[in-house]
């Protein structure tokens, strides 16, 4: 091939407008994944005084919470499937948008949990995770873990932006006009990235990775519709690879979730003020940024599992010095080794795309995810149970460290099975 056509088809595939549709969902979890996941931290303290509540109450509205949208997690699935991502994700931004402008009038135990509970669970499980991922999976195949990776990157970088902005707005005016703050934004966001997107690449008259004149030649179907291919989610569930892949996930979301809502926290048992532990939030947040393109890109030409198996021993360690961390630069190390922590997603959703298919990938994301957060939602209230008990988080980080060497043993173990790519045409 000559140097001119190599050149040619780079720009075309630099132009390709999957990648555009990508950016955007990653601008839209950069917010969201910046107030919804790194961000809860923030609010927690504030929340726990003013309200009058102990740590392990308002822990234990994040795991109810939690366990109910993994109760209806299939539900959306199915809508994304119906009605496509697109829609999802401007209906669930305006949902979490309204949960957090609701904040303001919350005055009790209960008030939290409904807003939460209504607003803005549901809310964020369908715009930061339901509909990005079913998009970003229907417009790529042989790239789908490196654009599954820059999405959630996107995640990492808005926990640099977003923590350390809510901290400030915190400091200044207060954790309820701070929601309201953040609640606007998430709307505008919302709608911004809904009216760029498409659900798919034949609504741009392309194809997965935008190799769209061989995917035409390849499919030959005469009116031009593309016929996707992929396993039901009944047969999906016969499979082994299905529940190690649960398996692993839930333990590592386990480990993630619960780390993330009480990080700060648990630097401000180990005496360090609220701003410098917002600060160390918005370093571990970004840390992920990096870390979670290099294994996109790494599970696109390894085994998936085989790399999470790897990576699970650096959380495992990660959370060892937090243990024994007691100064600055131990806190550094810790958001160093933790780096990983947001890569299991598009990881994972990469080996369940290749596994089962494209054409019933949201029904079996929905099942899966509702699995998984059922299996990993009331890990977020132990952490508080165990602080209200000891007066610290020194037996959770323990356990945690086994937890994730385990996790580490379960994706090795579903690396020695095969994954199928059901993405070809027929």
């Amino acid at each position: 091939m000559s140097y001119l056509n190599q050149s040619a088809i780079k720009i075309d595939f630099l132009r390709f407008f999957g990648w555009r549709i990508v950016l955007s969902l990653a601008l839209m979890r950069l917010v969201g994944g910046g107030v919804g996941l790194y961000g809860r931290g923030v609010f927690l303290l504030p929340m726990e005084e003013d309200l009058g509540l102990g740590r392990d109450s308002i822990s234990l509205v994040f795991a109810i919470t939690g366990l109910q949208v993994g109760l209806l997690a299939p539900i959306a699935g199915i809508l994304a499937q119906r009605y496509g991502g697109r829609k999802l994700l401007l209906t669930g931004s305006i949902s979490a948008g309204l949960g957090y402008i609701f904040l303001f009038w919350a005055n009790s135990l209960f008030s939290l949990y409904m807003v939460f509970a209504i607003f803005i669970s549901l809310g964020f499980n369908w715009s930061i995770f339901q509909a990005p991922t079913a998009i970003t999976n229907a417009w790529f195949s042989k790239r789908k873990a490196l654009a599954l990776a820059i999405l959630s990157a996107g995640v990492g970088l808005g926990g640099l932006i977003i923590v350390p902005t809510l901290e400030a707005l915190v400091r200044a005016s207060g954790w309820r006009a701070t929601s309201v703050v953040a609640g606007v934004v998430i709307i505008i966001t919302g709608v911004i990235t809904s009216a760029i997107v498409r659900n798919n690449p034949e609504e741009k008259g392309l194809s997965p990775d935008g190799d769209s004149k061989e995917f035409k030649e390849k499919s030959k179907v005469a009116d031009s519709k593309i016929e996707l291919t992929g396993l039901t989610a009944k047969e999906a569930i016969r499979t082994p690879l299905f529940w190690l892949l649960l398996l692993g996930v839930v333990m590592w979301l386990s480990a993630y979730g619960s780390l993330g809502l009480h990080f700060i926290p648990i630097l401000v048992s180990k005496g360090e003020s609220t701003r410098n532990a917002a600060l160390f939030a918005g370093m571990y947040a970004i840390s992920t940024f990096p870390m979670v393109l290099i294994i996109g890109w790494l599970s696109d030409r390894f085994n998936g599992n085989l790399v999470l198996s790897v990576f699970a021993i650096f959380m495992a360690l990660s959370v060892l010095v937090l243990k024994s961390a007691d100064s600055a630069l131990g806190f550094i190390f810790t958001v160093l080794l933790i780096s990983p922590v947001e890569s299991v997603w598009p990881v994972f959703w990469a080996i369940l795309g290749r596994s089962y298919g494209r054409k019933y990938f949201d029904t079996i994301r929905g099942w899966i995810y509702g699995m998984v957060l059922l299996g990993s939602s009331g890990w977020s209230y132990i952490p508080g149970l165990l602080f209200e008990r000891t007066g610290d988080y020194q037996l959770w980080l323990t356990i945690l460290v086994y937890l994730m060497l385990i996790t580490s043993g379960v994706f090795f173990v579903a690396s020695r099975y095969p994954v199928r790519n059901t993405n070809q045409i027929n």
